[in-house]
């Protein structure tokens, strides 16, 4: 890491170097010529040291202040794109459990819909059956509630009939029988009853 910064720091200095040194030199071959004891030389090298003492004065002062703004930044956009990276992975991770609930919500309303679709089926069916058999218990109350109100019926006629007859007969053994007659009939009658009472 040291020797890296240390070779940014040496390319920073001799790269502009280079670069302004390539006029001075152009112009020192043609200041040769005119002045023929080399005075354009020390004229170049006082412009070299010069520049080298600016270099390094810019190195050694405004170097740190430059590495720490660029390590800042850099760091600064490793964050941002950290924190970028981890806010498009949640949003693709809510994406995705957004699409899974909603194809879980779509099973479900399916599974909703039979569900109470054989619910109905069913209450509909045992509607029809609860239906059936209450009309059919109908019908049975109906056919016992007609026989014995029937029977019942046939009992008070048949009661009416015999004391209706017994008092006619009484009235009649009263008036016109004798007893040996009054006696046999009484006789007859009463079986006649006894057989009707066992129907």
């Amino acid at each position: 890491m040291k020797r890296s910064a240390i070779a940014i720091k040496w390319s920073v200095a001799v790269l502009p170097g280079a670069v302004l040194l390539l006029p001075a030199a152009a112009w020192c071959a043609e200041g040769g010529g005119a002045a023929a004891g080399g005075g354009s030389w020390l004229s170049l090298l006082f412009y070299v040291i010069n520049f080298t003492l600016f270099v390094w004065i810019l190195v050694h002062y405004a170097g740190p202040a430059a590495h720490k703004f660029f390590t800042d930044r850099a760091s600064a956009i490793k964050q941002t794109l950290a924190r970028a990276e981890a806010a498009y992975k949640e949003a693709q991770n809510l994406v995705n459990r957004a699409a899974e609930r909603m194809s879980q919500l779509e099973a479900e309303k399916n599974q909703i819909r039979a569900d109470l679709e054989a619910e109905t089926v069913y209450l509909a069916n045992r509607i029809r059956q609860l239906a059936r058999e209450a009309a059919e218990r109908v019908a049975r109350d109906t056919e016992l509630t007609a026989a014995a109100l029937t029977e019942a019926a046939h009992r008070h006629v048949r009661g009416l009939l015999a004391e209706a007859t017994g008092r006619l007969a009484r009235e009649l053994m009263v008036k016109s029988f004798t007893p040996d007659d009054q006696a046999r009939l009484l006789r007859g009658f009463e079986e006649r009853l006894a057989q009707e009472a066992a129907r």
